[in-house]
């Protein structure tokens, strides 16, 4: 699988996050459904895809409470891929806000069926608590 990967600008986070709207003013990606991880309880990541205009792939996530990620590292266990991603860890993602946050390009590798882990790393917004969350998604 290509290591292309493409973290869509903060300046979409800043836009959806930042802008006095509330969540159901916001559009939600959808794709088709990720299965929600755990962490620890503190928070949960719902993913979910859709294709972009030239036949790649968009990745999206929606927390349950607002947070602050730092981290993401995604694998596809059975292709054996494993990347991570720093981020700012100071934009707010707002709770049940879907936000796009990386893209694959077509011919990449990416493909229906298959089963991938994303782990999201950061603090909550409202207290700092520091979280690792997992989520289990299947392409459709």
């Amino acid at each position: 699988m290509k290591k292309i990967a493409l973290f869509i600008i903060l300046t979409i986070l800043v836009l959806l996050t930042g802008c006095g709207k509330n969540s159901s003013n916001n559009p939600i990606i959808s794709g088709g459904g990720g299965t929600v991880g755990g962490g620890n309880g503190s928070v949960t990541f719902t993913v979910s895809s859709e294709p972009d205009q030239q036949g790649g792939i968009i990745f999206s996530a929606s927390p349950s409470v607002p947070v602050k990620v730092s981290k993401v590292t995604v694998s596809v266990p059975a292709q054996q891929y494993t990347e991570s991603f720093q981020l700012d860890g100071t934009t707010v993602v707002n709770a049940n806000v879907s936000v796009q946050f990386l893209q694959y390009p077509a011919n990449s590798g990416v493909a229906s069926g298959q089963k991938w882990t994303f782990q999201f790393e950061g603090n909550l917004a409202d207290n700092n608590q520091a979280f690792n969350a997992t989520s289990n998604y299947t392409i459709p």
